[in-house]
């Protein structure tokens, strides 16, 4: 698919270009925590946060954020590398709720189900792992990074990110029957992504001592144009892909091409991932 071609070959170069960049600087005390990056487990913690995961009986936008927000409550120390992700993603959902109920969706059932949906494939995985079974291969290794303490939290959180909008977003799409018709709602849905990026920041830097302004408004094009439309490009090409993938997954002639693309592209993210953590600059 000459799109996904088109986005890893972006991925590399962009972190090429950041990696080379001088405009941004690590944050200071953004090294992993020196000792454990998960707190002794205790039964009773155990027991609530296998509570948490479970997605059994989330069917409404209403739960499906309350879980994410419990779960960011109860996670997001900065000793605790998995409450990284519930953390923008509390963030995402918070802006995504209003804009439901705003008008500005021509299909707003659609929008909800999309929200429910992809916190219903976040929370299916992280339950496996946690109760010590087997998630996917795409948030087997994310989750994995949240063990090891040698790890950024800022590249704990992006290989989070990029596995949800690389492979779960496009399966989420298929869910719920989107078709092109909800084309223009998929695009003011992903909006959300790029105006929580100032509250992901500001959350991550406060929590997990690093910064990953650099990250979410440098990506591909730096400073050049402005941080917002630097992020909305970042964001748009990846959704792009994810919707372009979802109608690969629906066709039964090239859904198997679209699972190793999304695959693909997701290895190729996180190689650029690997790159920005070397640098210092998640």
């Amino acid at each position: 698919m000459i799109l996904n071609t088109t986005l890893r070959a972006a991925v590399v170069t962009a972190a090429l270009v950041l990696g080379s960049a001088t405009l941004i600087a690590p944050a200071v005390g953004a090294a992993p925590a020196a000792s454990a990056c998960v707190p002794l487990a205790t039964p009773e913690f155990d027991g609530t946060l296998a509570a948490l995961t479970d997605p059994t009986g989330i069917d409404t936008f209403e739960q499906a954020r309350d879980r994410i927000a419990a779960l960011r409550g109860e996670l997001t120390h900065s000793d605790d590398y998995r409450g990284t992700f519930p953390l923008a993603f509390d963030e995402i959902l918070s802006l995504v709720g209003p804009s439901i109920d705003s008008g500005v969706y021509d299909d707003p059932v659609w929008a909800g189900d999309l929200a429910v949906e992809v916190v219903r494939l976040y929370l299916t995985d992280l339950h496996k792992f946690v109760n010590g079974g087997t998630p996917s291969p795409h948030w087997a290794a994310a989750l994995a990074l949240t063990e090891d303490c040698d790890r950024s939290p800022g590249r704990v959180v992006t290989g989070a990110i990029f596995a949800h909008l690389i492979i779960d977003f496009p399966k989420a799409l298929v869910n719920i029957g989107t078709t092109a018709d909800n084309t223009k709602d998929f695009y003011t849905f992903g909006g959300a992504l790029v105006d929580a990026t100032p509250g992901i920041v500001s959350g991550f830097e406060k929590t997990y001592g690093t910064d990953l302004a650099g990250l979410f408004t440098g990506w591909f094009v730096g400073d050049i144009f402005g941080d917002e439309l630097a992020t909305t490009l970042m964001f748009q090409s990846v959704r792009t892909v994810a919707l372009v993938n979802s109608f690969g997954l629906q066709n039964p002639a090239t859904h198997d091409a679209t699972v190793g693309e999304m695959n693909l592209l997701l290895g190729t993210a996180n190689l650029a991932l690997d790159g920005l953590e070397v640098t210092g600059l998640i």
